[in-house]
């Protein structure tokens, strides 16, 4: 009879192996559907060409591809910029009211510890919990 813990490390090893083999198959599979994205992009391109090339020349519709696309990157960066400033907004915000929430806490309690040394133990016990339990992430957070 086999010892529980070699029952356990074969179980452990085929989920490792399927879980590895469907992560390499999806892999696959989304290299080739990028791969497919990326030349029917290409050819949506070349389609928009051929068809400004019917009404202006071979050169100006190269330029006018290339313009608003040029056009769309800005927009683009534009976009990211924002939301980064935003995102460093948030991080500060939270970090200035932690401290604050902080100081407040520290404040509390050494006044409290001052007058009353026995409920200043309790308080710094009740002030930690606080201030561990403050720490974990809402789910509005973790966008």
């Amino acid at each position: 009879m086999q010892s529980l813990g070699a029952v356990l490390t074969a179980l452990l090893a085929v989920d490792f192996g399927a879980a590895a083999s469907r992560i390499k198959r999806n892999a696959l599979l989304w290299g080739i559907v990028a791969v497919l994205l990326v030349t029917a992009y290409v050819f949506a391109l070349v389609a928009i060409a051929l068809v400004l090339a019917e009404h202006y020349s071979p050169i100006i519709a190269a330029v006018a591809i290339a313009v608003a696309l040029f056009a769309v990157a800005l927009v683009l960066i534009a976009v990211m910029a924002a939301r980064n400033a935003r995102d460093r907004r948030l991080v500060d915000e939270r970090r200035r009211r932690s401290l604050l929430q902080t100081n407040l806490a520290l404040a509390a309690a050494t006044s409290i510890l001052r007058k009353q040394p026995l409920i200043g133990v309790g308080t710094a016990i009740a002030v930690g919990l606080l201030l561990g339990l403050g720490k974990g992430r809402r789910r509005s957070d973790r966008r």
